[in-house]
């Protein structure tokens, strides 16, 4: 996205437009989402942050996979919390709703959790905001917590960066395909120029960090066990956890 600010311009437009073709914007989401919630199988409290959960489709799979489990999901866009709140109703009161925006630092103290999770949000932070929120999400875990994120990040060259430019433009044509039969999502993605890697110059909401700083600033926090586990079209997945007592 090319808004000026992501806590000012996440319109209810834009929500509309990532529910309705979020999961052909984002490659291979499925994956993504099921690889998430592996990553979270043993978590030594069965109490889970969903951070930036917009449409709760992350609380969603980790409380169907896990039937005495609860998340909290946080979400700065009320709209986004409505979403969520409905997509996971048939959980009862298996989860608890905190609207507040990635920045605040509030909800970051006061609760321990087993693991934290969270996708496409942590790149609208600046590298200090990223170093910031690991050591503070360290902080959150209990003993043996795992920290599990998807996110974009920055390639170091100008091929690999056309690489994932290429990859994503042609992971959500074929979504497109797939899931509404023709170019409509393809055509939005292009219109709406959601592809970070094609913009011409640097984007006031879209920050991506490469991989070895947030494997660097991962451990700079006090994680062990930091890796790179999956990575696709610009899109990877990192998780760290918290060295148990």
């Amino acid at each position: 996205m090319t808004d000026a600010s992501p806590l000012d311009t996440w319109q209810l437009s834009d929500t509309e437009v990532f529910s309705k073709y979020g999961d052909a914007f984002v490659p291979r989401r499925a994956e993504q989402t099921a690889a998430v919630c592996d990553l979270l199988a043993d978590v030594p409290v069965p109490h889970v942050l969903d951070l930036c959960c917009g449409e709760g489709r992350l609380s969603e799979e980790y409380l169907r996979r896990h039937a005495a489990a609860r998340v909290t999901v946080l979400d700065r866009s009320a709209e986004m919390l409505a979403m969520t709140s409905e997509r996971l109703a048939p959980f009862g009161d298996r989860f608890d709703l905190v609207r507040a925006d990635i920045e605040d630092r509030a909800w970051r103290t006061g609760v321990t959790y087993g693991g934290v999770m969270t996708s496409l949000a942590v790149h609208h932070l600046d590298g200090e905001g990223k170093r910031l929120l690991y050591r503070d999400v360290h902080a959150m875990l209990a003993p043996g917590g795992v920290f599990v994120m998807a996110d974009l990040v920055e390639p170091t060259g100008v091929r690999a960066r056309a690489l994932a430019a290429d990859h994503w433009d042609a992971s959500v044509r074929r979504a497109s395909e797939e899931q509404f039969g023709g170019d409509e999502a393809a055509v939005t993605f292009e219109k709406t120029e959601w592809n970070y890697y094609r913009l011409p110059g640097p984007d006031p909401v879209d920050k991506p960090s490469s991989v070895t700083e947030h494997l660097d600033w991962l451990r700079e926090a006090g994680f062990v066990e930091v890796d790179l586990v999956w990575m696709y079209a610009g899109h990877a997945l990192f998780t760290a956890k918290r060295k148990a007592n």
